[in-house]
């Protein structure tokens, strides 16, 4: 399963992370090169980014899906640096300036608050160092995503009381997973970046045992949650 979550929100688009795979899977959601001009990174681990070599070279010279938009890039400091590597190993320095059919704006977050297209979002360090989740409102649903997360107190104050929640699931022993869940009282949380195999019924059992009342969700490809009306 890849490390990436496609956010609508009315006419935004927004992916969060861009691991392996990404770009096949929103060729095959039929999500076409223009209708994605935001993405945002939690942290530079190749799980995490790598798919934007190929979907970038793919922007360039697709002749079935063509970029002709520019694409914003955000995340943490160092992203300059990152990007640049990543424009010339998808082409873009085989290509003079005023060739290239669009261009990467990569912009660097350095405080907790991040607006695109009008919207809010909050950008948040969560440990290890480097890492950061993304959190914000639909329709006073509260959902947030993280990247590379292990069990700490940082994580659940970020979590907490979330009408929906994507952690990685790939980092943490099913008893944290558990423990996660009823100390956030998350309305959902759906166990994603998967490195192990879980069993939705058993998580759900052991965790209404320990006194959580929302709902656990394995996480899969083409998965979909309607986020205004989470029910």
């Amino acid at each position: 399963m890849a490390s990436a979550a496609l956010v609508e929100l009315d006419e935004l688009a927004v992916v969060f992370d861009f691991g392996r795979g990404v770009a096949t899977r929103l060729a095959e959601l039929g999500v076409r090169q223009n209708e994605i001009e935001h993405v945002v990174l939690s942290h530079f681990h190749p799980d995490h980014f790598s798919d934007l070599i190929p979907y970038l070279h793919g922007g360039l010279y697709s002749q079935i899906d063509p970029r002709t938009t520019d694409l914003n890039v955000y995340g943490p400091p160092g992203l300059e640096d990152l990007g640049e590597k990543v424009l010339d190993l998808a082409g873009f320095a085989e290509l003079e300036e005023e060739l290239r059919p669009f261009a990467v704006h990569l912009h660097e977050i350095d405080n907790a608050k991040l607006t695109i297209d009008g919207r809010d979002f909050v950008y948040t360090d969560l440990p290890p160092a480097g890492n950061h989740g993304l959190k914000f409102d639909v329709e006073g649903a509260i959902c947030a995503l993280t990247g590379d997360s292990h069990f700490h107190e940082q994580e659940i104050e970020f979590l907490r009381g979330v009408d929906l929640g994507v952690i990685d699931s790939g980092h943490l022993e099913k008893e944290e997973i558990i423990e996660l869940a009823v100390a956030t009282e998350a309305g959902r949380l759906v166990c994603s970046h998967l490195y192990q195999e879980l069993d939705e019924v058993e998580l759900n059992a052991r965790a209404r045992e320990a006194g959580y009342e929302g709902k656990l969700l394995i996480g899969y490809d083409f998965m979909s949650l309607k986020l205004g009306n989470l029910g």
